[in-house]
């Protein structure tokens, strides 16, 4: 199940780097772009392979608050499903259920040899497949794909009390997905439009629960979530990155919204390559600006500069290196940087 973010900003995009209440994660996370890939992003972050990622996020989602009230009021929403009124051609012999079709009830007596009790008749019945059920549908598929992201390859005899809530949940939604006034609703994303139908239609409150699951589908973690991810190493990057980032842009323009692509990070001339998740240490990883590499030392708390810049030399693939162990060298670097491009 693939999954885009919107989500509302709710610190001071203002703070800069030393500022009372600055937190580099944060202003790292403001600036990427939205809506955006949450498997890949969060990936490319923290460092951890994309289906762990999703394994976390289906665990999230299919025993949060909102998916287990939405199934707990299924029992009563079925009993208060919105219906409109359809109709269909019917077959009738000796009675009538609805207006006459004349033309289809000449044809059909023709098959019958003109037997004149046989009669198509335009039929009223209820139908379930509207918007509002669309949505309810939809929300129950939403929990039992995040259930099965959340327990996928994990073997059921080591299974957690956490992974194993999920699969039950799992397997109800799905189940209530398949009930007789379900099963014929149309099983897709539901569009805008009927979201906001739902949203402000007279059974919006039976509705309600899948309009919640829905919303926190689009929001399924915040900042806080992903930052408990971090370990120290990422978050000692995070914090050099962005005065790296606040750096350039004290000669000018801002920088545009980070983006992902191909397991990185991307801002203008910065870039960020998570190490764990290249997964190869011989590899490029750390952050780079134009033509040059920077990172915190391998070793975090290793004060050995030489050492520390050797070992990044070894995986930056042939590019100037430079290790950022204090605010100095981010001056320094950024100057780097500066020199490399307009030499190049």
């Amino acid at each position: 199940m693939a999954n885009t973010l919107h989500i509302a900003i709710d610190h001071d995009s203002d703070l800069k780097p030393g500022d009372p209440g600055y937190d580099p994660f944060l202003d790292l996370w403001g600036r990427l772009a939205r809506p955006f890939e949450v498997s890949s992003t969060i990936g490319a972050l923290v460092g951890l392979p994309a289906k762990e990622v999703a394994q976390l996020i289906g665990t999230v989602l299919a025993t949060s608050a909102e998916a287990e009230h939405l199934l707990d009021e299924l029992p009563r929403t079925v009993r208060s499903l919105a219906t409109s009124i359809d109709t269909h051609a019917e077959r009738c012999v000796g009675a009538l259920r609805g207006p006459v079709l004349w033309s289809e009830t000449i044809s059909a007596r023709s098959a019958t040899f003109g037997n004149p009790d046989v009669f198509i008749c335009k039929t009223p019945s209820r139908a379930y497949d509207i918007d509002e059920n669309q949505v309810l549908v939809w929300a129950l598929i939403m929990v039992r794909d995040a259930a099965q992201m959340a327990t996928a390859d994990r073997d059921a005899r080591h299974d957690t009390r956490v992974v194993a809530r999920a699969r039950r949940n799992g397997d109800d939604a799905a189940r209530f997905a398949e009930h007789p006034a379900l099963a014929r609703v149309t099983r897709k994303r539901p569009s805008p439009r009927a979201v906001k139908r739902t949203r402000g239609g007279k059974h919006r409150a039976s509705y309600l629960p899948a309009l919640q699951m829905l919303d926190k589908a689009a929001n399924p973690v915040d900042a806080d979530f992903v930052r408990e991810l971090c370990d120290e190493r990422t978050r000692a990057q995070h914090e050099v990155l962005m005065k790296l980032v606040h750096k350039l842009e004290s000669f000018g323009n801002r920088l545009p919204e980070f983006r992902v692509e191909r397991g990185a990070l991307f801002s203008g001339p910065v870039q960020y390559y998570h190490g764990r998740r290249i997964g190869d240490r011989s590899r490029l990883s750390g952050i780079v600006i134009g033509q040059l590499l920077v990172d915190v030392p391998a070793r975090l708390h290793d004060p050995d500069r030489r050492r520390a810049e050797e070992a990044l030399k070894q995986r930056a693939r042939g590019r100037r290196s430079m290790v950022i162990m204090n605010d100095d060298d981010i001056d320094t670097a950024v100057e780097r940087a500066i020199e490399l491009a307009r030499t190049r």
